[in-house]
C-alpha cells in the first residue's frame, strides 16, 4: 500500500466523516435530549462505537511517523552513488493526480 501525501487527507475524511454521522444523529432525534441533573463527578461518559472507532483511527494516524527515514536513506544513498533516476513521467502523473483531486 502506497501512501502519499502529509495526512491531511485523511484527517479531513475523518472529521467529514465525523460531521456526517453527527449531522445524521441530530436529523433522527427530533427532541433534544433530557440532560441528567448528576454531579461532575457521578456523570457518566458513553460514546457510541463510531466515535471509539474515530478516536481509535486518530490514535493510529499520530502514532505513525509523518517521515518514512528508511526511504529517504535509500534515496540519499542512489543520489550520492549517482544511480538515482527520476521518473518525469510518473513524477508529472503524480502531481496532476494531487492537483484534480484538490480541485475536486
Amino acid at each position: 500500500m502506497k501512501i502519499t501525501g502529509d495526512g491531511n487527507e485523511i484527517a479531513k475524511y475523518l472529521n467529514e466523516t465525523t460531521l456526517n454521522r453527527v449531522q445524521e444523529v441530530e436529523d433522527k432525534s427530533s427532541t433534544p435530549a433530557e440532560v441528567p441533573t448528576e454531579s461532575k463527578e457521578d456523570a457518566i461518559v458513553s460514546l457510541s462505537q463510531t466515535s471509539k472507532e474515530v478516536q481509535q483511527a486518530k490514535e493510529v494516524i499520530q502514532s505513525e511517523p509523518d517521515v518514512r527515514t528508511e526511504k529517504i536513506e535509500a534515496i540519499k544513498d542512489e543520489i550520492e552513488q549517482g544511480t538515482f533516476e527520476i521518473d518525469y513521467d510518473k513524477t508529472a502523473e503524480n502531481m496532476l493526480k494531487t492537483f484534480f483531486d484538490e480541485i475536486i
